[in-house]
């Protein structure tokens, strides 16, 4: 709705989906949508969805909704003879919430649209096609299904010591546990002295950002999108503050010490990322 936004977002290859709760008369716009996927399928390009159409802080893979398999059958009904395929890829997380954590990501064997389309009992197929790219897309993901239990089951796991970067090994971990109790703490992580002083180097070097940040963290309403207004509000002003910072000093002395700084701060940041703690749990973001 906001041309600037809109105008940022294409620019990047984004395009908007409208749902139920958008307003009735929107969801009539996804027609144009589609078409413009059609238009990429054309041209032998791809596009990324994330079908299960919403987020949240569980290990899990969400229900699928349908959108997908709706964009892929509609451009069969006017290209029965397409080779389009669908590859599903599994997103895992060490810490999603934590900043500096790690993310793995894992590709799936492809799936042909070919062998499930059916225009004459659309329901069926599209129900069908659900059930397989769910299947695989929990293989390619660390998947805790039962929600009612799923602190606990994680809480163990990382007790356990299970790497969540790896959803073959988490997955078979949680078929196979049968007692879920946890009875002992995780070993809670201690900083290495040279890690607090890198950490105490950083939050002085780059005091202002972060007391920006701080002001600014409780804009997000919801939680899941704070690491990334956080991810995109550093990526911006830090660089920038660095930035000014250095000219400030070249102006105050010579234009060597203004880049002396710059990249000290620079190699300081790549420092202050490698040691941050990201393995351990937790449920507020940073």
């Amino acid at each position: 709705k906001n041309p600037i936004s809109n105008f940022l977002l294409r620019s990047i290859n984004m395009i908007p989906i409208y749902r139920i709760r958008d307003g009735v008369d929107s969801i009539r716009r996804n027609q144009e949508i589609f078409e413009a996927c059609h238009n990429e399928f054309k041209k032998n390009g791809s596009v990324l969805m994330f079908p299960e159409g919403n987020h949240g802080l569980h290990r899990r893979v969400r229900p699928l909704t349908k959108g997908f398999a709706r964009i892929t059958f509609g451009y069969f009904d006017n290209y029965p003879d397409a080779d389009l395929q669908i590859i599903p890829v599994g997103l895992n997380y060490s810490n999603m919430q934590e900043k500096g954590s790690s993310v793995s990501v894992y590709y799936g064997k492809s799936i042909l649209v070919r062998d499930f389309y059916n225009p004459n009992d659309e329901k069926e197929a599209i129900d069908l096609l659900k059930e397989t790219v769910d299947s695989a897309l929990k293989k390619l993901t660390t998947h805790i299904g039962d929600l009612d239990n799923h602190d606990t089951i994680e809480q163990v796991l990382i007790y356990k010591g299970v790497d969540f970067l790896d959803p073959f090994n988490a997955n078979q971990t949680i078929e196979k546990t049968t007692n879920w109790d946890i009875s002992t703490k995780s070993p809670e992580k201690t900083n290495s002295l040279w890690n607090y002083l890198i950490k105490l180097a950083f939050s002085v070097n780059t005091l202002i950002p972060i007391l920006i940040w701080r002001s600014l963290k409780q804009k997000p309403k919801d939680i899941v999108l704070i690491p990334t207004f956080r991810f995109g509000l550093s990526l911006g002003l830090i660089p920038l503050f660095y930035i000014l910072q250095g000219v400030l000093i070249a102006f105050l002395s010579e234009p060597m010490w203004g880049f002396i700084y710059f990249f000290s701060s620079i190699l300081l940041l790549l420092l202050y990322k490698n040691s941050i703690q990201t393995d351990s749990l937790t449920t507020k973001p940073s």
